[in-house]
């Protein structure tokens, strides 16, 4: 994998911020395939897929292209910069993360990253649920007034509250007020998986992708292009 960004653009950039002209020579991990754009605009293109935890780049290039070596496309289409921390850990890497971030599981589950204010509606004529959360501070640093919209609550125990509201269409919803912590394993779980999600171009766009990378990268292949030609 790290052959990738090897045939990426290199570019002049002033690392210092400034402006003078004693610039370093950097790779450019912006850069984008103006064909990848196109297919991403067009829904009928690609397809989303969620990683499984066996799965790599490689693995899953190998089962879309053909071709491991096609993981740059994965890669390029999800705007993954670096696979190490942007593609979902399996479990045991993740069991390894938590244990070398909070030194051991039982700590992470133990200790808390944040407070959410959970509030359920329920229509009772169509049965939608819909489920929205806000982040509370545990403590209350000021006595200003809160720039969130809703009440401020201290302590570690969970409440809970149910209020009912008759709509003026005649339709009423039912409305559960909790509080939830989350500790910091759940918190760090939810981020590794929220990155399971991601979008797969068809393999039949990737020979058009391979043609671009390679002649933008200017390392086309001119046997490869009289074929597709």
């Amino acid at each position: 994998m790290a052959q990738f960004f090897t045939r990426f653009p290199r570019i002049a950039y002033d690392i210092a911020g400034k402006q003078l002209t004693n610039y370093q020579v950097a790779t450019n991990l912006f850069f984008r395939l103006a064909v990848v754009r196109e297919a991403l605009n067009n829904i009928s293109a690609y397809y989303n897929h969620i990683i499984s935890d066996h799965e790599t780049p490689e693995i899953l290039a190998e089962q879309v292209y053909g071709n491991p070596e096609a993981h740059w496309v994965i890669l390029l289409t999800n705007e993954i910069v670096d696979p190490q921390y942007d593609w979902p850990l399996n479990y045991r890497e993740f069991q390894n993360f938590i244990i070398d971030k909070y030194g051991s599981i039982a700590t992470a589950k133990t200790t808390y990253h944040h407070y959410e204010k959970v509030i359920t509606r329920e229509e009772s004529a169509t049965g939608l649920v819909t489920t929205t959360r806000f982040i509370v501070n545990e403590d209350k640093l000021t006595n200003n007034a809160l720039s969130v919209p809703y009440d401020y609550y201290a302590g570690l125990a969970e409440t809970q509250t149910v209020n009912t509201y008759n709509m003026s269409d005649g339709k009423t919803v039912v409305e559960i007020v909790n509080r939830n912590a989350v500790n910091n394993y759940d918190y760090e779980n939810e981020l590794n998986e929220s990155k399971r999600q991601i979008k797969i171009i068809k393999p039949q766009y990737y020979p058009q992708i391979k043609l671009e990378f390679d002649a933008l990268t200017k390392q086309a292949d001119p046997l490869y292009i009289r074929r597709l030609a």
